[in-house]
């Protein structure tokens, strides 16, 4: 950093003393518009007296926009095109699929039913809230180190996170699906509470509400299937997995199945979604190092940008 530019060290300093600023009196943003605004101040800040222009950080970024709106629109335009709300169906193959394994129930009523208490929230579930809330801010928190560490890996990590949010984004309209505690409110099976996010309130951080009706798309409440927080989380582990030491793999490989319970046991995915969304995230990763070995766009060496300079 005392190698940057003055100019750039002062843009970046007031851009931390703002978020800092904001974080403290506002708490963690979740809402869209505010990461977004982040974001892109963060890039306008990191490329002060470098080679990119202002226009070039907003053209960089709009697929993110698109993406990211895109989705929360997306149920509207599963109404618009009349494609049948899946609740029985998907509920129907979680229980056929693993019925078997948790005494004849789907794996969130199991669950719930041997580690909910209503009136208690155990310590472990603030690990199960902030993993489960990692899925907004780490995928563009990435996105964004990238945008300013190492522009070429930037380009292969925002391959990666556009393919799986338009393939994903493109089922939720085909195939609009309930989830699990979508299904309970539907009369099928037993109760199911939403509980991923509670153990905020261990914390003394009361912004369970706050990420329930922005993080978890109030627009979209049947875009289940993918599930795309498992899906982000495998695309995560999977782009890091080349180069990564024994310890952050053994970090990945927590990071993935801790994600995956904390959908399940909070009610937001079935097991099937999760699936489906591992599913999806190795398809993706596949097409996109064959498209990057036959256009030779990606880096000879998968350094993550450790040694580079800010662009």
């Amino acid at each position: 950093m005392t190698t940057w530019p003055r100019n750039r060290q002062i843009a970046v300093g007031i851009w931390a003393a703002l978020v800092i600023a904001y974080v403290a009196f506002r708490g963690i943003p979740f809402d869209r518009a505010t990461q977004i605004l982040i974001i892109i101040t963060a890039a306008l800040a990191f490329s002060v007296s470098s080679e990119t222009k202002s226009w070039r950080v907003f053209a960089d970024w709009i697929p993110f926009f698109a993406l990211l709106y895109g989705y929360d629109y997306s149920r509207g335009a599963a109404d618009t095109f009349g494609f049948p709300v899946r609740v029985e169906e998907i509920y129907d193959i979680e229980l056929s699929w693993f019925g078997g394994i948790f005494d004849g129930k789907i794996p969130t009523v199991y669950l719930q039913q041997h580690l909910y208490n209503p009136n208690h929230i155990p310590w472990w579930e603030v690990f199960v809230a902030l993993i489960y809330v990692s899925h907004f801010i780490v995928p563009w928190t990435i996105v964004g180190t990238l945008y300013v560490r190492n522009r070429e890996l930037w380009v292969k990590f925002a391959r990666r996170v556009i393919t799986i949010s338009c393939a994903a984004l493109v089922t939720y309209i085909l195939v609009p699906a309930g989830p699990p505690w979508y299904a309970a409110q539907q009369g099928l099976g037993d109760p199911i509470v939403r509980i991923a996010t509670r153990g905020w309130a261990v914390l003394g951080i009361p912004v369970a509400g706050q990420i329930i009706s922005l993080g978890q798309g109030v627009v979209n409440q049947v875009a289940a299937v993918p599930s795309l927080h498992a899906g982000m989380a495998v695309t995560i582990s999977l782009f890091f997995w080349p180069k990564a030491r024994v310890a952050l793999r053994a970090f990945l490989i927590f990071y993935v199945s801790l994600m995956v319970f904390a959908l399940v046991y909070g009610g937001e995915h079935y097991l099937f979604d999760a699936i489906l969304g591992a599913i999806y995230a190795i398809s993706v990763e596949l097409g996109c190092r064959a498209w990057e070995r036959r256009s030779k766009q990606g880096s000879k060496t998968h350094d993550f940008g450790l040694n580079s300079t800010p662009a």
